[in-house]
């Protein structure tokens, strides 16, 4: 099946915090990005690094945005992204886990981070975290007040190398306590023999790593689950156009059944 939204291009809507596209989606899923963007607010600087860091895997989820906003305007799905780089605020941990605000990533010192009193955390926590937070809590909502069934999808890229380990996979998915979702999305993604694909990897929901995933789903009838598509398959706008329809297909399948 080959699902394609021929509506107008989407709406999109810009906070300090957030951007969301089509708030009035027709399409019984909510997408979101917790690593959407490699920017930096003025007022935190440049974190004392050097901005080729930004822009590599440590400071956002290299091509995944494009799918997200793509994958929106195919279903005609509400979607929500973040608009600053995770190594000032990681929307997708606790705020007490240390790499909430990273002093380091993958051998990187984040030195503008190094020693943050309480109140340089809390704002950005009051700030960033928090109104993106809310804005997932507001439209998964509103989805569940319009659909009967309707999907959480949380979308990510990752590196194919990660310190000392190599990920020989093209996908994988990753679930806490239910695994519906998942399940769906790997039989459908399936289809295509020569993908490879993991379920709970490269990186597992029940370490309890994935806050938004637990956050926004944990103990609902929610079909939830993560996304992680290796990097290095993202990084052109063909190779882009071709996951977001990849994935337009399974989740419209999924949404059918």
């Amino acid at each position: 099946m080959t699902y394609m939204h021929a509506a107008m291009p989407p709406q999109i809507h810009i906070t300090e915090a957030v951007e969301i596209c089509n708030p009035n989606g027709t399409f019984p899923a909510l997408l979101v990005c917790d690593h959407a963007s490699p920017t930096l607010p003025p007022e935190v600087g440049d974190l004392r690094l050097d901005p080729a860091h930004l822009r590599d895997h440590i400071g956002v989820d290299i091509g995944i945005a494009p799918v997200v906003r793509a994958l929106s305007m195919l279903l005609d799905a509400p979607a929500v992204l973040t608009r600053h780089s995770r190594l000032m605020i990681d929307c997708n941990r606790w705020i007490k886990d240390p790499t909430s605000i990273p002093e380091e990533s993958d051998g990187v010192p984040i030195a503008g981070n190094v020693g943050l009193d309480f109140d340089a955390r809390a704002e950005r926590w009051h700030r960033y975290f928090w109104p993106y937070h809310r804005t997932v809590h507001r439209m998964t909502t509103e989805l569940r007040a319009r659909h009967s069934a309707p999907l959480f999808v949380a979308l990510h890229s990752c590196n194919r190398q990660f310190g000392d380990e190599h990920r020989d996979i093209d996908a994988g998915t990753f679930w806490n306590y239910d695994r519906r979702l998942s399940d769906a999305l790997l039989t459908g993604l399936g289809r295509e023999k020569d993908l490879k694909l993991a379920c709970n990897s490269p990186y597992s929901g029940f370490r309890g790593t994935s806050f938004t995933l637990d956050y926004h789903t944990w103990g609902s009838d929610l079909r939830a689950c993560g996304v992680e598509i290796v990097n290095d398959l993202i990084t052109t706008p063909g190779s882009q156009a071709k996951w977001s329809a990849r994935l337009a297909d399974v989740l419209a399948d999924i949404a059918q059944g």
